[in-house]
């Protein structure tokens, strides 16, 4: 189980004890505008933080609850996790459950670096360092040669933190069935293929 430190936060692997700020942060509709385009219900984040205890337990990856050092309130996720890529209309378009692919294609799936805040805890850089500190670990300690961050193209918050981050504007796509942006940051001396 690894954690990850910044100056300012604690970024460990989900609990289930982790439910009920799961709850609150996904019962946000301003928080999930450009996620789900709705809120989640409780049963819908209980098997989201089953797929996350998953992805920990069997590929080393996933969201990190963002805890704040200074008294261990938890402010946001970030991390790593997988989107699955297909291409549609000459554009690729990515899904973040398998489960919910178009029948009968093939999809690739990617490394995405994906975060996640409360309300009261936007403008205050909380999500550029998270980000930073989950893109340096999944690139220099997981060794991922490249670690996509895929976001809906209205999401300016989030586009101002890939790009803060040194994450470059690969292409166009779209991010679940919306027109969006993939964002790549690879690791140095390695080439994308």
């Amino acid at each position: 189980m690894s954690i990850v430190e910044t100056e300012r936060f604690i970024l460990r692997p989900f609990q289930v004890q982790d439910i009920d700020f799961l709850d609150e942060l996904h019962g946000d509709e301003k928080v999930m505008r450009y996620i789900l385009g709705r809120t989640r219900t409780h049963d819908e984040n209980i098997a989201y933080l089953e797929r996350l205890l998953e992805l920990e337990e069997e590929h080393g990856v996933g969201q990190r609850i963002v805890l704040l050092k200074e008294n261990n309130k938890p402010v946001g996720r970030c991390g790593i996790s997988f989107f699955y890529a297909v291409n549609e209309n000459d554009l690729p378009s990515y899904y973040t459950d398998p489960k919910t692919l178009p029948q009968g294609v093939e999809a690739k799936r990617v490394i995405e670096l994906g975060y996640t805040f409360l309300r009261q805890a936007w403008g205050k850089g909380y999500a550029t360092e998270a980000a930073a500190a989950m893109q340096e670990y999944g690139l220099n300690q997981q060794n991922f040669p490249r670690i996509h961050s895929i976001m809906v193209q209205e999401n300016v918050g989030s586009i101002g933190v890939a790009e803060k981050i040194g994450a470059k504007r690969l292409r166009e796509c779209l991010c679940l069935s919306l027109p969006g942006w993939d964002y790549i940051s690879e690791r140095k001396n390695k080439e994308i293929t």
